[in-house]
């Protein structure tokens, strides 16, 4: 039994009234919902022990193991100087959970054959974040930077007063924790000649301290049964009590029946400790106050009560201080609710006024809103069951989705308006199949790129499949409640519309006869990748040079042909560019575009002026702020400059300097720079660099120079390939345009020298020395050492030992001082050698593979630099041996690599077999594809003539647009059809042109319809660039899409045979 378009509607409504209530337990979010990684990473410790050695004896062997394992994609490490950390990433389909079980065994089985000293590894990674955190787990929620021209421990006592106390109060907040000010510590100074005459060494003291002032930590836990019978779980706490004597009254000795007090070898003081980093706007200091919330606390809602809370307390703060919020967790997801209903209202709104300007029909406007309102609130419902989160890439989602399931809305209301029959329905589904076809491609993209779009692409698959539904009940019942008939009126311009159909009869008759010519025409005009084709078939360049002969016996026949004759040093020299450049047509062009943009720097982009401070080796963050602070000064003169930070960690800084919309458009920036440099070159005692506003920037350092080109080089061999990097080096140099070359540790490229010890054995046999007592006498001379943590009523600290000689002793301390060991004393050199080498704390490797950079600057153009690069890497790999390979580090998104544009063509077959289907006929089918190429041009020619950054937006609208373009070919095809099958006369044009004339005008609104719908991505532009390139390529691809409906598409059809 039928049911009535009273039941339908009704349902509908129920349906609708369920979407409404399960709308506010939609997950919405600010990042696609977490999967499970794929990366795992291993560490180990062995304190005082080289990157080089850690490297031979630790790394090596433990890359050599996980990299045989089933499943491991690739294995990358970093030696440290007392550490090493070894990341692993897996395959795609690997089972996570079961390759870490047997990394796990294999690290604990080879534990035992490893060197002492080395800790037990750490393996991290692999994990699925759980959502449903726990209430005891927390979560940064709020940073206050607070700045004040007083001491930092005044700025934070204030802080702690008068701001945290009033925000831990807040409803929902944890903790608020006050970060910015160093702490202090009890300094136990010793003499190592006092200590040595009484006997006692500086390992008998720390000792002695550490027993005396005991611990105060976690040793483990117990299984407990509860007086429930339930088993739990109780943590040991082990604490020492409290004290009876001060520490200074420690006793250390009995020396001749005479106790031996600490206080007699060493004096204690309470210091505040040197700063090894600091952190400043615009000069003032800061301090941080974090506020915490439980982990599934509500973001939004106590982050506006905090905020609420801190506008009352600045209100009652009188003196010159201020609190500026630096971070907001909540705020990206205020912004996305915020776009998701701005750009949903904005969207429906233009979609309806437009339906409203091109029908002005108020039962048709309700119609077509009721609809969208039943798609959307039913689509709700699917997310819920589904579990989709709401994102800032799915959200879009629902924006896209507009515009597109709009168009089986008008397709169904024009076609049952007119007929009262659902046959519209077979090229509805099948353009939405089209179109969800497209989305498949999605799945097959690179992780990256995947994770953002997945949700996306779900997102608009729900929306289509559930239009489906809309189109075949609830539209026809809805137009049967409101007795809407879309009989059209007589026309106005009915005499145009004739003269259009007899001009366009006429053309459609005489390209029939000379299909041939156009079929040159579009393909030209699309044009032929001449540029794509490879150099030579086979393997790569540098294997070709090892073993050209080899190689050339395992070319197959159609590799030899090839590299004969389009591979062929005449055709490559001659023939290639020409042909890419008079029969490359659009692709040639967009390619040309995509090269240039891809080395496309910021020249529009607003300048920063960094400005970089380095202290030699030995130097300290105390030392090198008071000369950040001469900078500073010299900065808060200028009025052009917005605002600048300041960062000191050890003995590296940088002031990072913006400027003012209206000063960055002059050459304040250029002269602020030449200010800049000449008053650090006055400023003694460190090193000084600037970039970012001139094209080299300036540096009185090597080090410090800025590089923006990299060449990676790689091999098994460290020695040689720190050779090669320097012949690559040489080779660069001979090019006048290449300034600066260096070669570096890649991430670590300031490595410093240092002083190692080479023992010389036989005069350590005569003294009756050993490695490990010299040691211990050189640290009790100059090496501070950690005790422990002091805790009394009036006093929490940590406590260090630390030698009188640490301030003086130096080079020359170490050259010609005596050490005490067990034989007497001894001059150092007598003992060992010392001598200068370069450091080598970091040694990165990839997939076992030693990493080297040859680091440059290049004076040119973009395009010339590309070329240059990609030229020294073509000779390199040429001439290096087995194993050693060269390319450009230049990061490059995984969308742009030109492999993913071969998934374009697996839509292209995805929309062919189901054109075929639907209309089983295979030419039909090519018939509707030809449409695409024409759209693709469109899309091309769009992002070259407006200069709109292709990205991964682009390549996401050319993915939809795939999809989408063939819609209204299916539309007109299944109409013409229709007709052939009623008429059964051989009027094909004239059938064809009826058939053109009832489609066309809901084809152009669906066009219109989808072009609308993405507006509001235009407005967002500037700030969303991936949704702005999206938006571009999609809309051009459609404009295009018209004339290619109407005077390509019909060239296909063959009118003179059966079409059905």
């Amino acid at each position: 039994m039928k049911p009535s378009s009273f039941t339908v509607t009704l349902t509908f409504v129920i349906l609708m009234i369920i979407g409404v209530a399960v709308a506010p337990l939609i997950d919405v979010g600010t990042e696609p919902s977490p999967r499970q990684g794929k990366t795992l990473t291993i560490r180990y410790e062995w304190p005082n022990v080289s990157a080089k050695v850690i490297e031979q004896n630790l790394t090596s062997p433990i890359e050599g193991m996980v990299a045989a394992l089933k499943g491991v994609a690739s294995v990358s490490s970093t030696s440290y100087f007392g550490s090493n950390e070894i990341v692993v990433k897996l395959k795609e389909k690997t089972d996570v959970s079961s390759v870490r079980f047997e990394i796990s065994s294999l690290l604990r089985q080879s534990y035992g054959r490893l060197p002492k000293g080395i800790s037990f590894p750490t393996i991290s990674g692999g994990e699925v974040v759980d959502d449903n955190s726990s209430h005891h787990d927390q979560k940064l929620l709020l940073t206050y930077q607070v700045n004040a021209e007083m001491q930092p421990d005044m700025i934070k006592s204030f802080v702690e007063q008068h701001v945290q106390r009033q925000l831990e109060g807040v409803d929902g907040v944890c903790k608020v924790e006050i970060t910015g000010t160093t702490d202090s510590y009890l300094d136990i100074t010793y003499n190592p000649i006092l200590l040595s005459a009484y006997g006692i060494s500086a390992h008998d003291m720390a000792e002695g301290i550490k027993n005396y002032i005991g611990q105060d930590e976690i040793i483990g836990t117990v299984m407990h049964h509860s007086e429930r019978g339930n088993e739990e779980k109780i943590t040991l706490h082990l604490t020492t009590a409290a004290f009876g004597k001060a520490l200074e009254q420690m006793p250390l000795k009995n020396v001749s029946g005479k106790m031996i007090y600490l206080n007699d070898l060493a004096a204690i003081r309470l210091r505040d400790k040197d700063p090894n980093n600091y952190y400043r706007v615009n000069g003032l200091n800061t301090i941080y106050a974090n506020v915490y919330i439980p982990a599934d606390g509500k973001v939004v809602k106590i982050s506006d009560r905090v905020q609420k809370e801190m506008d009352n307390i600045k209100s009652g703060i009188h003196q010159k201080m201020y609190i500026q919020l630096s971070y907001d967790s909540a705020k990206q997801q205020r912004e996305e609710m915020y776009k998701l209903i701005w750009r949903t209202l904005m969207s429906l709104t233009i979609l309806l006024v437009f339906v409203w300007i091109t029908n002005r029909n108020l039962k048709y406007l309700f119609i077509i809103a009721s609809t969208l309102a039943a798609n959307l609130l039913i689509a709700i419902i699917a997310f819920w069951v589904f579990h989709i989160k709401l994102h800032i890439y799915s959200l879009a989602g629902i924006t896209v989705s507009l515009g597109l399931i709009i168009d089986s809305t008008i397709v169904m209301a024009d076609h049952y308006g007119y007929y009262h029959n659902r046959k519209a329905f077979l090229s509805i589904l099948a353009s939405i199949l089209t179109t969800i076809g497209s989305m498949i491609i999605i799945f097959f993209l690179p992780k990256e790129i995947q994770q953002d779009l997945y949700d996306f692409a779900w997102i608009v698959i729900i929306n289509l499949a559930i239009s489906l539904l809309v189109a075949l009940f609830f539209v026809p019942a809805i137009i049967d409640r409101c007795n809407y008939s879309s009989q059209r009126k007589q026309l106005r311009g009915a005499r145009w519309i004739v003269k259009w159909n007899h001009g366009y009869l006429r053309y459609i008759r005489f390209t029939s006869r000379q299909k041939w010519i156009y079929y040159a025409i579009l393909v030209l005009a699309f044009g032929i990748p001449f540029h794509a084709l490879p150099d030579k078939m086979g393997p790569d360049d540098y294997e070709v040079y090892v073993s050209k002969d080899k190689v050339s016996q395992q070319l197959t026949w159609y590799e030899h042909l090839y590299n004969s004759t389009l591979g062929s040093a005449w055709f490559q020299a001659d023939c290639k560019s020409f042909l890419s450049q008079y029969l490359g047509g659009c692709i040639h062009l967009f390619a040309d575009y995509l090269h240039d943009s891809a080395y496309r720097r910021g020249e529009a982009e607003e300048k920063v002026l960094h400005i970089l401070a380095k202290m030699p080796v030995g130097g300290t963050a105390v030392q090198l702020n008071s000369k950040i602070i001469a900078v500073e000064e010299m900065l808060k003169s200028y009025d052009g400059i917005k605002d600048f930070t300041t960062r000191i960690d050890g003995r590296n800084g940088e002031i990072v300097v913006n400027f003012k919309k209206n000063a960055a458009k002059t050459n304040f920036p250029y002269q602020l720079e030449n200010d800049v440099i000449g008053k650090v070159i006055t400023i003694g005692g460190a090193d000084w660099a600037t970039f970012g506003v001139s094209e080299r920037g300036f540096s009185n350092a090597l080090n410090l120079q800025h590089r923006s080109e990299r060449i990676t080089i790689t091999g098994y061999n460290y020695e040689q390939l720190y050779r090669l990097a320097e012949d690559m080096s040489d080779y660069m140099s001979k090019n006048k345009r290449v300034q600066d070359l260096t070669i570096e540790t890649p991430n670590h490229e300031n490595q410093e020298d240092e002083l190692y010890m080479k023992y010389d054995k036989e005069n350590m046999n005569v003294y009756h020395a050993n490695a490990a007592e010299i040691h211990s006498r050189l640290r009790e001379m100059w090496m501070p050492t950690y005790v422990g943590y002091y805790r009394d009523q009036h006093l929490n600290s940590d406590v260090y030992l630390t030698p009188k000689t640490s301030a003086t002793f130096d080079l020359w301390h170490l050259e010609n001082e005596q050490i005490a060991i067990d034989s007497g004393s001894v001059l150092i050199p007598e003992l060992m050698s010392i001598k200068r080498r370069e450091a080598k704390n970091v040694i990165p490797k990839e997939n076992q593979e030693y990493v080297l950079n040859v680091a440059f600057n290049v004076l040119g153009s973009y395009t010339y630099t590309a070329n240059y690069i990609e030229n020294v890497i073509k000779h390199f790999n040429k001439t290096l041996p087995v194993g050693y390979r060269c390319k450009n580090t230049y990061y490059t998104q995984p969308i742009n690599e030109s492999s993913n544009y071969w998934l374009l063509s697996l839509v292209v077959i995805i929309v062919f077999f189901i054109c075929t289907i639907l209309f089983e006929s295979i030419r039909l089918a090519f018939v509707i594809i030809s449409v695409v190429p024409v759209a693709l041009m469109g899309t091309f020619l769009t992002f070259c003539l407006t200069g709109v950054d292709f990205g991964s937006g682009g390549f996401a609208s050319l993915v939809l647009l795939t999809g989408i373009v063939v819609n209204s070919g299916i539309y007109i095809l299944s109409q013409y059809r229709n007709i052939r099958k009623k008429t059964r006369h051989q009027r094909n044009m004239l059938d064809y042109i009826c058939a053109y004339n009832h489609k066309i005008i809901p084809i152009l609104l669906t066009i219109a319809s989808t072009i609308m719908g993405l507006i509001p991505f235009f407005i967002d532009g500037k700030e969303e660039p991936f949704w702005f390139s999206f938006a571009t390529g999609v809309t051009g691809g459609l404009i295009f899409s018209i004339p290619a409906l109407i005077f390509i598409m019909p060239i296909f059809i063959n009118f003179r045979k059966k079409v059905f």
